[in-house]
């Protein structure tokens, strides 16, 4: 029997062996500053024993950091004063953190603590979090997490629940051994945290969260910072080749217990009456595991599910590129969640998926913990990552819900676990977890219909990029030949407009594997030289798909997110003139009728009328207090042209459009927005080749002016004092339908 069998015999029956259990929850300890005996308590005694350590014969304390009331660093007799001043007169003033709970130093500095008298609290979680991006010289603001878990509400006429109950941070600290960067600070009340600047590239800190009962959460946070020029970022790199390394295939199961809750724990649509014949139920998960050969350290982990419908191995071409890039895949079989007990699952399974995500998540770090075997050290615990395909994708947010301790999701095609495109709506989680998320979406999708796309992308609140594909379809994510979108062949006529792909399955995969990699790329392996492809404007004039993001960039400042409307995010009044319909809201093509309750999204919504001029005023300010955009570089903002199902309209800028900057002065600076934004009439790479498809541009693009444009027109331009920004859009061509466009997330940035 050669060795590569054997390996591949043992992998197997490790897997269906070996079982799995969370680990048990550790002290996190800490002291109270001017404790200095260590006996909880601040008192006479402790200012006694203080001047014994520096004038008598005492040798040495248990924690000198809580001597230290000044926090400079030294044992003094200036500790002495500030404890009797405490102890006497109620005077806490100089006292630094921690005071007067237990909690740790918040700088780092020569005095040790060797034992912690106190103990802040059971560390009862982990979490990754990727802090907001720096630029110099922007300064920089961001938070940590607020909560312990988000918490799953849920309504129904007059009943109403809490799945999951929101645990809230009431203080935050300094892991014992971390230092903060030069500058930054930290509310140890709030959790914010701030800093004039930090040295380009990546930084890391381990801080961790105190919440309302008593539990010690981690937080192992990350982020980019960048120089004002952005240096570090490479524009036109080419990202679909396979990676460096070759990729073994192991295949084995383990064992998972579905818990069978009823009544459900939040309402869905479709339920039975009538409830699962047991409370539980075991099944046997098939998994697939991609192991990139050669590794020599530990590598990121990539768990995927196959959703509805798809086989749990139609994705091998998909999963093996991305491990021939040092990253080890798991492809697991769950046809359970949302294909055998959907009567009472009610086709909500992405619980049940999630939990057997997080499952095989522990099942792989296990295997990476036992030694002699093939995974033996390899698996990053660091840096896992949930992925999955239609509802495969509404399970990984679930589980990253479920499972904070996550570095990013990979969504295609995904379902909302909120509000899916079949099971209705739930008042779950509003917003998505704040940890980087990619969403590969396919235009002419008619399974996870664009209402849903759309409420995903206006929940992202970490750095996120959503992409369309233009022509692609719901099943080309899988290697099955035979899913796809409707069999038919693309024509300007209702309903193959919308319902045909016009690009082939392998076009489809080929972007996608392109985007997953620079992904991953980015944060799996921190490469910063493609963030400008992430979250810049690289991609705003493809004609193969569209790019909205949200970079999380510290620092921008927001115009309008429409969430205010009529008024933008500066408190003005914005208005229109020779517009049809100028609202808050979200127009769609599809589905009809539309879904109720309609989706919060809060674009801003137009409707152009044929053959004239019609105009956006945005006020940036007034004559008492004009904008100041200080070393912001970009006007950005989000547009979509909004489509009719089934009609031939709005394909490319059916209008010639600028936008104008003025200042307090009454100055004013004019850019062509035409050449901003994408202009190929046709697809380049349609399937039959030949085929004609005019490109409708009806999915958000992200686009990006820089300020050197308005400048290069009017030299004379203030940009620090900035009053007015104004579209003008004149209509042309000729169509039958209206012309609707959506705005949003207009910011200086």
């Amino acid at each position: 029997m050669s060795l590569l069998v054997r390996t591949i015999l043992m992998l197997l029956l490790a897997i269906a062996w070996v079982p799995w259990t969370p680990c048990q929850a550790q002290d996190l300890s800490g002291f109270i500053r001017g404790d200095v005996n260590g006996d909880l308590s601040i008192d006479l005694s402790d200012p006694v024993q203080l001047l014994e350590v520096l004038f008598g014969p005492t040798q040495g304390l248990n924690c000198a950091e809580a001597a230290d009331l000044n926090d400079d660093g030294l044992l003094q007799l200036d500790d002495v004063i500030v404890s009797l001043g405490l102890i006497f007169l109620g005077d806490p003033i100089q006292l630094a953190a921690p005071f007067p709970g237990c909690g740790t130093d918040p700088v780092t500095n020569t005095l040790p603590c060797d034992n912690p008298p106190c103990v802040i609290g059971p560390i009862v979680g982990q979490r990754q979090v990727t802090l907001a991006t720096s630029r110099q010289p922007l300064p920089y603001l961001d938070s940590l997490p607020r909560n312990f878990e988000e918490g799953i509400t849920w309504q129904i006429g007059n009943l109403s629940g809490v799945h999951r109950p929101e645990i809230p941070f009431i203080g935050y600290g300094l892991m014992p051994g971390q230092q903060f960067p030069p500058g930054m600070e930290l509310n140890h009340q709030n959790g914010r945290l701030s800093a004039a600047g930090f040295t380009p590239g990546m930084h890391q800190i381990q801080l961790w969260g105190l919440d309302s009962q008593g539990g010690v959460s981690l937080f192992n946070c990350r982020w980019a910072a960048f120089d004002a020029i952005e240096s570090a970022i490479i524009p036109g790199q080419s990202l679909d080749t396979a990676g460096p390394y070759s990729v073994q295939v192991a295949d084995g199961f383990t064992t998972f217990t579905h818990q069978l809750i009823w009544p459900t724990p939040y309402p869905l649509w479709g339920c039975s009456t009538s409830g699962p014949p047991s409370s539980s139920q075991i099944d046997f998960k098939a998994i697939q595991i991609f192991i990139p050969q050669g590794l020599t350290e530990a590598a990121p982990l990539l768990i995927f599910h196959h959703g509805t419908g798809f086989d749990w191995n139609g994705y091998s071409s998909l999963l093996q590129f991305i491990s021939s890039h040092g990253i080890i895949c798991v492809s697991v079989s769950d046809s359970f969640a949302f294909d055998i007990y959907t009567n009472w699952y009610c086709w909500g399974g992405h619980d049940e998926a999630a939990k057997v995500m997080v499952h095989t998540r522990g099942v792989l770090e296990d295997l990476s913990q036992t030694a002699g075997h093939l995974l033996e050290g390899l698996v990053d615990s660091n840096r896992v990552f949930y992925s999955g395909h239609s509802r495969g994708g509404g399970a990984a947010v679930a589980a990253a819900e479920i499972d904070p301790d996550v570095r990013g999701l990979i969504l295609l095609q995904p379902t909302d676990a909120k509000q899916d495109s079949w099971i209705g709506n739930t008042s779950r989680w509003q917003t998505l977890p704040e940890i980087p998320l990619l969403s590969v979406t396919a235009e002419q999708d008619t399974d996870v219909i664009y209402p849903y796309a759309e409420r995903l992308l206006e929940r992202m609140t970490g750095p996120s990029t959503s992409v369309c594909i233009y022509g692609g379809c719901h099943g080309f994510s899988s290697d099955a030949q035979s899913i796809g979108c409707n069999n038919c062949l693309w024509q300007p006529v209702a309903p193959m407009i919308d319902a045909c792909s016009y690009i082939d399955r392998s076009l489809q995969q080929q972007l996608t594997r392109q985007w997953i990699w620079t992904f991953l790329k980015r944060h799996a392996f921190d490469d910063l030289s493609v963030e400008g492809r992430l979250y810049g404007s690289e991609s705003q004039e493809s004609p193969y798909y569209s790019l909205a993001h949200r970079r999380d960039l510290s620092g921008t400042l927001m115009v309008d997110d429409f969430d205010q409307f009529p008024f933008n995010n500066l408190g003005f009044l914005i208005s229109s003139t020779n517009t049809d319909l100028f609202t808050q809201g979200a127009c769609y093509d599809w589905p009809f009728p539309l879904p109720q309750p309609l989706p919060l999204i809060t674009n801003l919504v137009m409707i152009l009328p044929l053959a004239t001029t019609s105009t956006l005023s945005m006020p940036l300010g007034s004559t008492v207090s004009s904008l100041d955009v200080g070393p912001r570089k970009e006007l950005q903002f989000r547009i979509k042209n909004h489509d009719v199902h089934g009609a031939l309209d709005n394909s490319g800028w059916q209008f010639d459009g600028t936008l104008s900057l003025a200042d307090l002065t009454g100055t004013t600076a004019t850019v062509d927005l035409g050449q901003f934004l994408p202009q190929t009439p046709f697809h380049p790479e349609t399937d039959p080749p030949g085929l004609q498809v005019p490109l409708k541009y009806q999915r958000f693009i992200q686009v990006a002016i820089p300020l050197a444009q308005f400048l290069a027109a009017q030299p004379q331009l203030d940009t620090s004092q900035l009053v007015q920004l104004e579209w003008q859009l004149t209509t042309v061509g000729s169509t039958n339908v209206d012309i609707r466009l959506g705005l949003d997330d207009i910011l200086f940035r």
